[in-house]
């Protein structure tokens, strides 16, 4: 069908129809460029003894955080010079901290984009990223870690190495780009998404006019930085006047760990993704923290279940978000627990958004079909770095006002009669891995580069807790005689992925099923099932005592059967939310506090049986 001519998109929709569907989008409320940046500098002029950073044991006055931010500004300015009107781009390689903060808001005041590099990923990932972003330097804190060679140079963002500070207002254009962010791509190579100024200012501007903050909120820093959520937590404290609590490295990934950091620093505001949310409220995670006020979701389908379990252990408002990478975090909003439904709604549009769900013809679906999401709005991003994306095409029955843009996203959804949109689902092969998005082709093209690899293919499957994990197949290339290749592939995948897109599991099969087009089936591969995986080593059964029943923990929680008292944690599939499931059941089965030292040592150190039963027995632990 050519979609090329305009036609009435409201051909199918009810007059009744219509008036939901109008009511639920953004209102057009226009915002300037430089509406954040504008503010933060404002600020950091003024600067004053209020604590804008707490760091650990150190805090952050507006005044220190200003004379450092306004300092390195002004020496990323001098060392590399503007060259006309456009955007440069600078690599951020710094983990969790006030560097992090100071060096995203440097740039940001420069009227500049800065590009995440998570420190913790594989050298040769980074070192791409940085390179296909463009990055003038990679501004990093003290040690720079390992870089391939000819990455951009290093730049330390720490403070004593900063020029005198610039107060100069910034000047950020409205089409200029605040982050190269690079999500997981259906071709193999990780997308570079391009976020304009102009969206951020819309995201941030609207969530404080939303949910206001104050100079006593104190708002966590958890989320991965290479996770487009980590932009609001970074930039809406300072924007706001509230105060930014860092939650260390490693740490969001432990309830224990962030409950302690949430009740120590009386944190009222914080972020889960819904898998991590489950686990923190099953440790009472809610209910230990009275401070909070606002906790927000998004990155995963938030479930009834978990709505109500948070209600049931805090009067905390719980907020669903939804948006992607490639709209400036989140283009949606609903108050989850002052409505609870099944399911969870992600919805009315945020300020200055069109949410379109369309039929395959491109017409508006009336209440209650499913269709396809598409985008409209001023914080859709400008693009793909270099490449034309059809998924940025305008809709010519559906015009936009000027500085709008359109997605198609590729996300299922419905309209609701009480004017909301419900998440349905997606129409493609991307999946969800503890929130970031993965795209199975990424996963596939890694493997095919190995020469061992003949052809590879990958599907998600559900683990035993439940959660979403990844299984790749692959054909081996006879001509090898390499004697374990699930290890030495899990190995590669391990240099050359993110954490999040290395498989949990690897199987070897003899050929690829396929359909009758030629295509791989993926429905007709075999489930990975609950036998032990192939391993470097020989099996050797679990001793009796202690050694049997930490193994019968990690099979009940890895899904698995046959566990050997060496067989390596991670090499089983295990991640750091498979870990904290384990921290659970070990608890309650040795008698442990949940937040014990002990069981802190043999989560960390324990990585075989055979270890983490040493370490108990050590600690105590009868060997029964």
């Amino acid at each position: 069908m050519d979609v090329s001519v305009p036609r009435d998109p409201w051909a199918r929709c009810s007059s009744a129809d219509r008036t939901t569907i109008e009511g639920l989008q953004g209102g057009f409320d226009p915002v300037a460029a430089d509406e954040v940046v504008g503010a933060l500098w404002q600020r950091y002029i003024d600067g004053g003894s209020a604590v804008a950073v707490i760091d650990r044991d150190r805090d952050w006055t507006y005044g220190q955080l200003g004379e450092w931010v306004l300092g390195l500004r002004a020496r990323l300015d001098e060392v590399y010079p503007r060259h006309g009107s456009t955007s440069r781009v600078f690599a951020v390689s710094i983990g969790r901290g006030a560097s992090l903060v100071a060096a995203t808001h440097a740039v940001a005041l420069g009227g500049d984009a800065y590009c995440p590099a998570e420190p913790a990923d594989p050298p040769g990932w980074r070192g791409s990223v940085v390179t296909r972003s463009g990055a003038s330097a990679v501004l990093v804190s003290g040690d720079a870690g390992v870089w391939p060679a000819g990455t951009a140079e290093r730049f330390d963002v720490r403070p004593g190495l900063a020029a005198q500070p610039a107060r100069r207002r910034p000047v950020v254009l409205g089409t200029g780009i605040a982050q190269v962010i690079f999500t997981s791509g259906s071709t193999g190579q990780p997308k570079g998404v391009l976020c304009p100024h102009v969206g951020f200012a819309n995201r941030i501007r609207w969530m404080q006019r939303a949910f206001p903050l104050t100079g006593a909120d104190r708002v966590a820093l958890k989320t991965p930085f290479t996770f487009d959520v980590a932009g609001w937590e970074l930039f809406w404290p300072q924007y706001a006047g509230a105060q930014t609590v860092v939650v260390s490295p490693g740490q969001h990934t432990s309830p224990e760990a962030l409950t302690a950091t949430f009740t120590k620093y009386a944190v009222t505001v914080a972020h889960f993704v819904p898998s991590m949310l489950a686990l923190w409220l099953r440790a009472d995670g809610a209910r230990r923290c009275p401070d909070l006020r606002m906790v927000f979701c998004s990155g995963e389908a938030l479930g009834a279940d978990l709505v109500a379990e948070f209600r049931r252990q805090s009067s905390a408002q719980l907020h669903n978000l939804y948006g992607p990478a490639e709209a400036a975090i989140d283009v949606t909003h609903f108050r989850a627990d002052s409505q609870p439904r099944t399911p969870v709604p992600i919805g009315r549009a945020i300020d200055n958004t069109r949410v379109l769900v369309l039929g395959d013809d491109q017409s508006i679906c009336p209440i209650g079909e499913t269709g396809e999401i598409y985008l409209q709005g001023i914080g859709v991003a400008v693009g793909y770095l270099g490449t034309d994306a059809p998924s940025f095409a305008a809709l010519p029955s559906l015009p936009v006002p000027a500085g709008w843009r359109t997605f198609r996203t590729g996300d299922l959804g419905r309209y609701t009669a009480d004017g909301q949109v419900e998440y349905c689902g997606r129409i493609d092969d991307q999946v969800k891995i503890r929130g970031q998005r993965v795209e199975l082709g990424e996963v596939e093209a890694a493997l095919r580069e190995h020469d061992l690899v003949l052809d590879a293919c990958a599907r998600p499957y559900g683990e035993g807790s439940g959660r979403l994990a990844l299984a790749a197949y692959v054909t081996i290339n006879p001509q090898h005689d390499v004697t374990d290749p699930v290890c030495t592939l899990a190995a590669y995948l391990a240099r050359t992925l993110p954490s999040r897109s290395v498989p949990a599991r690897i199987l070897v099969i003899d050929e690829m099923p396929l359909g009758k087009h030629g295509k791989v089936d993926r429905a007709r591969l075999p489930q990975p099932g609950n036998a032990r995986p192939v391993l470097a080593h020989h099996f050797e059964p679990p001793a009796p005592g202690l050694e049997t029943r930490i193994a019968a923990v990690w099979e009940q929680v890895l899904n698995l059967e046959g566990i050997g008292r060496n067989d390596d944690f991670r090499e089983l599939g295990g991640n750091s939310l498979s870990a904290v499931e384990t921290c659970y059941l070990l608890a309650e089965r040795l008698g442990l506090d949940y937040d014990s030292d002990l069981l802190a040592e043999m989560i960390m150190n324990g990585n075989t049986v055979a270890s983490a039963a040493r370490i108990a027995i050590d600690g105590g632990i009868e060997d029964s």
